[in-house]
């Protein structure tokens, strides 16, 4: 069976399917003047804006979200530029080629020279053939009306725009953001295989889903359609995140002594999250070089807000491993350490449980149950996801040449070292 046909099997049956939709349309139905009310203290965008940004594209996305510093707060001290920082979004599709096809039609502008040329077809190739099979456009400053919401018909753009401009009432706004593309399968398959674990390592972290409103221009068929595979992202989202908790889990539980393998009885649910933020970065050629924040991962989970958010994101996946008594998790307040803080206990000694961590890895990593399992496990494990993540890593920064263009990717470097090395 392909990649395509087993991951089309997620399709959910029709009176879900009805659930799904009717649940959506609602969702949609009640944002609005209480939509600030709804997202995090950590959240710097509404979701308002996050949806309207993605309804200036065209349609058939099947998922989106954001992520990112200019969606979720992620250090403490303000910002010293005066603009705000750039948004960051990725969006899922089922036809990368269509899409393409009819946004190099609408914003043309996005694309490098070397991609307008090439066209769709070029484009299309360069995304699922390099790197993590994304396609980036970074520093792309979009006008976004706030007042628009349901989204879709990519045609009629100009003549909205022209609308707005006579119609000072609406409230439009203009931002900088950032886009990545990328096919619904080859999203599903990182989530479930970690076959790059890059996009699945991007969400591993707390995200912000973005709301697609119902296509009131479409047919029934194609917004069921659409629901059935978002509900398939958000399936295979959630095996992503019990592998994350379970390998994090191993590389806290072994360690590379060679003869001794320590009981740890407990550990600072911070410092599970910490582990967890850090695994897509194992091997990571940007956090070597200098191109990435070095305290990114401590800022990620200790900015204030951000630890209900990764509660949130966890919460499910912690419930399972605690229904089948591997771990347990109970408040500072209960514990002889005290400190108020929720810790995380587990019998890290206990070979049984290891395994059973193991099994909820992804295939590749299954296949090496026993050398994970053992004393050296940790040296193991990290190992093998730096085999996944540098591969992908370097092949998509390298690809950002062709699909920016060289002055885009020129100034995207300097901005991340602008973070990383020159802040050190």
């Amino acid at each position: 069976m392909s990649i395509v046909q087993r991951r089309r099997i997620h399709c959910i049956p029709t009176a879900r399917l009805a659930a799904v939709l009717k649940r959506n349309i609602q969702t949609w139905a009640k944002r609005g003047s209480s939509d600030e009310t709804l997202q995090s203290l950590a959240q710097l965008e509404s979701n308002d804006l996050l949806s309207s940004i993605v309804n200036r594209f065209p349609p058939k996305i099947d998922y989106a979200f954001g992520y990112g510093s200019g969606v979720l707060r992620q250090k403490s001290e303000p910002s010293k530029s005066p603009s705000p920082a750039m948004i960051d979004i990725i969006l899922a599709t089922d036809n990368p080629y269509a899409w393409h096809k009819q946004n190099l039609q609408y914003h043309r502008d996005h694309y490098s020279m070397l991609a307008r040329l090439g066209g769709p077809s070029f484009v299309t190739w360069l995304q699922e053939n390099f790197g993590a099979k994304l396609y980036f456009h970074p520093f792309v400053n979009i006008d976004i009306d706030l007042g628009h919401r349901h989204g879709g018909d990519s045609q009629n753009e100009a003549r909205t725009t022209e609308t707005q401009n006579q119609n000072p009432g609406k409230r439009k706004i203009q931002r900088q953001i950032k886009y990545g593309i990328v096919s619904t399968d080859d999203l599903i398959q990182d989530l479930l295989d970690w076959e790059f674990l890059y996009l699945a390592g991007r969400m591993q972290k707390p995200t912000v889903p973005i709301d697609l409103p119902p296509k009131f221009d479409s047919s029934k068929e194609i917004n069921e359609w659409t629901a059935c595979r978002a509900d398939a992202v958000e399936q295979a989202q959630k095996t992503n995140l019990l592998s994350a908790v379970s390998a994090s889990l191993l590389l806290c539980a072994t360690t590379d002594h060679p003869h001794a393998l320590p009981a740890i009885p407990s550990i600072p649910i911070g410092e599970l999250y910490n582990t967890i933020a850090s695994l897509s970065y194992e091997g990571d050629i940007r956090m070597q070089a200098g191109a990435e924040d070095p305290n990114k991962v401590k800022k990620l989970v200790e900015t204030p807000g951000m630890a209900d958010l990764w509660e949130n994101t966890y919460s499910e996946s912690l419930d399972e491993l605690q229904t089948l008594g591997l771990i347990s998790v109970v408040d500072g307040t209960d514990n002889k350490e005290g400190g108020g803080c929720k810790r995380l206990e587990c019998d890290f000694t206990n070979v049984a449980v290891r395994k059973q961590l193991v099994h909820n890895l992804p295939p590749r990593l299954r296949a090496l149950s026993d050398c994970i399992t053992g004393q050296r496990g940790s040296s193991v494990l990290r190992n093998e996801l730096a085999k996944i993540v540098s591969p992908a890593a370097k092949g998509q920064s390298m690809k950002g040449f062709f699909t920016a263009g060289p002055v885009k990717s020129w100034r995207y470097a300097l901005a991340k070292f602008s973070k990383g090395r020159l802040q050190t």
